[in-house]
């Protein structure tokens, strides 16, 4: 009888001691596979400006005083080519909203390739912590460039230069919306009117 109750309460402190234990920590998340080498900026003048420019500049009308040439693709290859600048403004989008990375080297002190108007875009220390500060926002303008540039896709595809340059106009507005977002100054506030008076 004494060696089952010594056996009882040997069970007992020992159900008691693995009740108590703390739980084993969590695995730690696996290490992110990206390497963001590239900053912003680099994909900006690398990746997303020449792209958008390609697309742009494939439809449109020129004029001088001898004539007005309308431009668009003609031949496959033409719209290959158009197609080509498409397909990397697509999956530029996916490598701007890529964690970590920067906007610019930490010695940068403009985005622009030539600081022909200083002062009209913010530092990009300042453009930074924008970002970080609204991480959402950003996210969705990338998608919303990604939208934009499925739709030139999808024009491209029918070879339809008109709507091309519709959906290219469209293109320009998101860039510019993010860019208002996140690159420029606050712009000072309007004076606000003054109350006309009695006479």
């Amino acid at each position: 009888m004494r060696a089952a109750c010594v056996s009882a309460f040997a069970f007992a402190v020992t159900v008691s001691a693995s009740c108590q234990r703390t739980p084993d920590p969590a695995p730690a998340p696996p290490a992110s596979p990206y390497r963001a080498t590239a900053t912003i900026r680099d994909l900006m003048q690398s990746v997303v400006a020449p792209s958008a420019q390609g697309m742009w500049d494939a439809v449109g009308t020129i004029s001088n005083p001898k004539e007005t040439v309308n431009l668009e693709p003609k031949t496959d290859a033409e719209w290959a080519a158009v197609r080509r600048h498409a397909i990397a403004l697509v999956e530029s989008t996916n490598l701007l909203v890529i964690p970590g990375r920067h906007i610019a080297p930490p010695d940068a002190t403009t985005l622009r390739a030539d600081d022909a108007d200083p002062g009209a875009e913010l530092p990009p220390a300042e453009i930074e912590k924008r970002v970080l500060a609204n991480w959402p926002a950003w996210t969705a303008m990338a998608h919303a460039l990604h939208d934009s540039a499925m739709s030139m896709l999808k024009t491209i595809d029918a070879k339809d230069a008109r709507g091309l340059e519709s959906t290219g106009s469209d293109l320009d507005g998101v860039c510019e919306s993010c860019h208002l977002t996140f690159w420029y100054p606050p712009r000072p506030a309007a004076p606000a009117k003054q109350p006309r008076s009695a006479i």
